[in-house]
């Protein structure tokens, strides 16, 4: 089973997303309340275990489940595919509210590069009150590294696809991840785009960022592109396709 990520919507630019089950019933909404910390887990490849913190709501207790996922790009996409590449420890436990529960993670496998999505699931449990039940899941990246030191690699391309939208395009020749939280032309203070993406080593994403007739096919565009290490400013030449 392939899930998309555009299913999973997102929350954050840190690479969190929140997805809400609806269990019905009627009346007002209510969620039981956790927190997970950190938002993101680096594992080394000669040392791959981390662990999270998942911290429960004082109003009630809350059961999760933690599922995994590797995560790739296909045709510039994020793609989660179900794996057991991951070890999580307890994979399903509850916390009574206003305590923390330790979850300790590990790697079956050691790939530098690897990408994986650790989704801590709520369990729905019975409910006196009337309204509408939100489950949440938080879902977290993970990141096998070889060298923490390691850095990436992307060159920049764009092309007019036959719906007249623009796509940028960023590709990954490096071994290390590089997240991206804003594309703009540079030196102008109106982005392109604003879509927190990340491109994994060896890999592509793609940004849509719609018609734009003021871009011209076959000019150079002169990007801003911002991530975790400042706004770099960068070229990708503008084809048809």
């Amino acid at each position: 089973m392939f899930v998309s990520a555009a299913q999973i919507g997102r929350l954050t630019a840190a690479g969190l997303f929140a997805l809400g089950t609806l269990v019905l019933v009627a009346g007002p909404a209510s969620a039981a309340s956790f927190r997970v910390s950190p938002v993101k887990l680096t594992l080394l490849a000669k040392r791959p275990v981390g662990s999270l913190i998942v911290s429960s709501g004082d109003g009630a207790p809350v059961a999760v489940r933690v599922a995994t996922y590797r995560w790739t790009q296909v045709d510039g996409k994020d793609v989660y595919t179900p794996t057991d590449d991951v070890i999580a420890s307890p994979p399903i436990f509850t916390a009574p509210a206003g305590t923390k529960q330790l979850v300790r993670v590990g790697l079956r496998h050691r790939t530098p590069g690897a990408a994986y999505r650790v989704m801590l699931q709520e369990i729905p449990g019975p409910t006196a009150e009337k309204g509408i039940r939100i489950a949440m899941t938080l879902n977290l990246p993970l990141y096998v590294v070889d060298d923490p030191l390691a850095k990436s690699d992307v060159r920049w391309t764009a092309w007019r696809g036959a719906d007249g939208h623009v796509v940028i395009e960023g590709r990954n020749q490096g071994v290390a991840y590089q997240q991206v939280t804003r594309i703009a032309l540079a030196g102008s203070a109106t982005p392109l785009s604003e879509a927190m993406g990340v491109v994994l080593p060896a890999s592509m994403r793609h940004w849509d960022i719609g018609q734009h007739p003021e871009l011209k096919t076959g000019s150079v565009l002169r990007l801003s592109v911002r991530t975790a290490d400042g706004d770099n400013e960068v070229t990708a030449n503008l084809s048809a396709r």
